[in-house]
């Protein structure tokens, strides 16, 4: 397992989705291809109960978990996000082997052999490449966020500067900009510079696209560059609909 990469989309919104497809099926399509999907919302009003409904829907169809933060604690959140999601995943195929070679679960186990196991586990959590894209949303009502935001990202980055295996953030925003379903802000990188810079081109206004930025995430995840038609289609939708093209 020295080779494990694990993949994870962070989704954060503040309200519920508007145009651009169906965000829990994009949830669930990653998640059969081995994506975990989380989702943060930072809905401060409480009576957005159709958008606190898919924030859950969508963790659980990518099989993620999904949290309702306030803007201060984005980066918190991510930062606890994440490593969940290395533990969850690290238990569940060490969980896995232990079932295929002994028949025996974790808890079954001795106790003294258990322990040992654990360590394996936590070795493996801390040297296990972890590729993380954050899904931002951009829409209007994010304008007064947006710069918490921001930092929030930074503060991810510095939190998995500390591990020793491999980490890697991508950026993208929703909507993007000229009618635009999403925008790349930023591939994957360890640099925390280029992220820094980057993040800066983050701009507030319009819908709220988020089944078509998850789905760009998952080909940035899966390494799948040649999408350009896709993109094209995606992102002209919007400016056929206002008739500008």
């Amino acid at each position: 397992m020295k080779n494990m990469e694990i993949k994870q989309m962070i989704v954060v919104t503040d309200g519920k989705s508007n145009i651009g497809g169906n965000p829990v099926t994009v949830a669930a399509e990653a998640a059969k291809k081995g994506i975990v999907v989380n989702v943060i919302g930072i809905m401060e009003n409480k009576d957005q109960d159709e958008a606190f409904e898919e924030v859950e829907e969508i963790a659980k169809a990518g099989k993620g978990i999904w949290e309702n933060t306030h803007i201060a604690n984005l980066g918190h959140t991510m930062h606890v996000m994440t490593q969940k999601t290395i533990n969850k995943t690290i238990g569940t195929i060490v969980g896995k082997q232990l079932k295929e070679i002994i028949g025996r679960d974790l808890m079954d186990i001795p106790p003294q052999s258990r322990s040992k196991i654990i360590n394996y586990m936590d070795k493996l959590g801390e040297e296990a490449a972890v590729k993380c894209c954050i899904v931002m949303d951009c829409s209007g009502s994010m304008a007064n966020k947006m710069g918490t935001a921001r930092q929030s990202i930074m503060e991810l980055m510095y939190s998995l500067k500390g591990r020793k295996g491999k980490s890697e953030v991508a950026v993208i925003a929703y909507p993007g900009e000229k009618g635009a379903f999403f925008k790349v802000i930023c591939e994957f990188t360890e640099n925390i510079g280029e992220i820094q810079r980057r993040v800066l081109e983050i701009k507030t206004g319009g819908n709220t696209p988020t089944a078509a930025a998850m789905n760009k995430a998952m080909d940035l995840l899966l390494g799948i560059q040649d999408v350009e038609f896709e993109e094209i289609i995606q992102n002209s939708e919007p400016l056929l609909k206002e008739g500008m093209i």
